[in-house]
């Protein structure tokens, strides 16, 4: 048996069953067409058999050559987890982290933070879907999920952020001109700017003890929290919001929170901020310090309920 089959050489193999030729694997790794295929001539001579069906327009692979792919590939696969682990040990993170971020909170609390990330561990690089529909992380390739909601029977690891407040808001001219609600009952004469989405409108949680539903109105729903947002900082009526994505606005003044007295959410249970990830045995550490970074930015209290 031989054993002087190179890591390099099962690469070269994996990448032309995957291009089919080898011109634009040598392209790829700046090499030229022929080292490429003198390469693929030796590891045939390795293994003793021949690998590759070799045809004018493309390149395509024999039994024995569909056998050493699929094999081949778990050596790669398992050669990258060794070096994760190994990885562990390291004072230098590195390499590709996927993170799939909601759109509006991607947005505002972690793409501000970027340059700082990428300047305080150079050997990492990040590439982030932003989306606020479900993710499967494995068939997807993320390494991070941030998820904001009522997480149930996940069968991911979390770190847990924050709990989600909301706050009840209007602007100063939209309360100078209609006045202030002080109890859901009022809210029934005021024009509420309320989310719809495929299950019809958003309700509002209120209560000073428990919460319950009430199914406000108004005369503009949209399915866009930033649209009813710059609505009602323009005066267009009252909004339901968490603290992250009103609090610049609250701040500034721009809005006016109202009702404080009162208990407010958009489900019966809590809602919290979370970091989830695979549970593997060892955390990467190029997952484990964006993790720990963002948890330092958003502090403790978030900084968004620092009002």
């Amino acid at each position: 048996m031989n054993y002087d089959v190179s890591l390099f050489e099962i690469k070269l193999f994996l990448m032309t069953k995957q291009y089919k030729n080898f011109s634009q694997v040598a392209r790829l790794l700046d090499m030229t067409p022929s080292s490429v295929s003198r390469k693929m001539a030796q590891l045939e001579t390795k293994m003793n058999t021949q690998l590759l069906h070799r045809h004018t327009r493309a390149i395509s692979l024999t039994d024995e050559g569909v056998a050493f792919a699929r094999y081949g590939g778990e050596i790669m696969h398992q050669y990258s987890l060794v070096t994760e682990q190994i990885e562990q040990n390291s004072n230098s993170p590195r390499g590709l982290v996927k993170i799939s971020a909601p759109v509006a909170f991607a947005h505002l609390h972690i793409a501000p933070y970027i340059p700082e990330l990428l300047s305080r561990y150079p050997l990492i690089k990040l590439e982030m879907q932003q989306t606020d529909s479900f993710v499967e992380p494995v068939t997807e390739g993320i390494d991070l999920l941030i998820r904001i909601g009522v997480i149930k029977n996940s069968s991911m690891r979390m770190k847990r952020f924050a709990t989600q407040h909301y706050v009840m808001a209007a602007s100063p001219s939209y309360l100078k001109r209609y006045g202030t609600p002080h109890s859901p009952e009022e809210l029934m004469e005021h024009n509420c700017l309320v989310i719809k989405g495929i299950n019809g409108l958003q309700p509002w949680y209120i209560g000073k003890d428990k919460p319950l539903p009430y199914h406000v109105t108004g005369a503009f729903y949209c399915n866009n929290a930033d649209t009813l947002v710059s609505t009602a900082i323009e005066g267009g009526g009252i909004i339901l919001f968490p603290t992250w994505l009103i609090g610049d606005a609250l701040k500034a003044g721009k809005l006016v929170s109202i009702m404080n007295d009162y208990q407010l959410s958009t489900t019966t249970e809590a809602q919290t901020i979370n970091a989830l990830y695979l549970d593997t045995q060892m955390l990467a550490p190029k997952v484990r310090v964006v993790i720990d970074f963002l948890s330092q930015k958003f502090g403790s209290p978030c900084y968004w309920d620092k009002r």
